[in-house]
């Protein structure tokens, strides 16, 4: 809310659909990913840059990271499965 209002230089955690952020296309590519948590600059638009902290990982870290791209793969595709194809509802 506050960098709606207008305020700068607000960095948080976000879970973010990168193909739609500047800079988000090499980060997909990179996890495998359409989505993502990184800090992320939020401006009065929403996300204004993204810190691509995935790029500055080392060996061990990347390879703990590859294990997890796996298991949020498919909670995405879950995810964007139940948004095109909702319950019935009751």
């Amino acid at each position: 809310m506050r960098a709606a209002k207008g305020e700068s230089g607000l960095v948080e955690p976000t879970f973010v659909y990168l193909p739609g952020v500047d800079g988000g296309d090499a980060i997909a590519k990179e996890t495998g990913c359409d989505y993502f948590s990184l800090p992320v600059e939020l401006g009065t638009d929403g996300v204004k840059s993204l810190h691509n902290v995935v790029s500055k990982v080392n060996d061990y870290e990347k390879k703990l990271l590859e294990k997890c791209y796996e298991g949020l793969k498919k909670n995405i595709s879950a995810g964007t499965e139940f948004i095109k194809n909702p319950p019935p509802a009751k």
